[in-house]
């Protein structure tokens, strides 16, 4: 489902895809009205160091399902 999203916002929008990662209490309310979506990784909190390996290692995932490369051992 992530790399569906990320396919076809990469084609419907004409700026760029951005991804902000927020603390532990989120973010202030002007910033999430500015935003189109919303994402969530998990409903318990990690450092920042661990969510962006988390979030990397999920966008190279969801680019190999779109470009059709094998990503599992088989």
């Amino acid at each position: 489902g992530f790399a569906r999203m990320i396919e076809k916002r990469s084609i419907d929008i004409s700026k760029k895809l951005v991804f902000i990662i927020g603390g532990p209490h989120g973010f202030d309310q002007s910033l999430y009205s500015r935003g189109n979506l919303l994402l969530s990784l998990s409903k318990m909190t990690f450092t920042h160091d661990m969510v962006r390996l988390f979030f990397l290692e999920q966008i190279y995932r969801a680019f190999t399902i779109i470009h059709g490369s094998p990503y599992h051992h088989n």
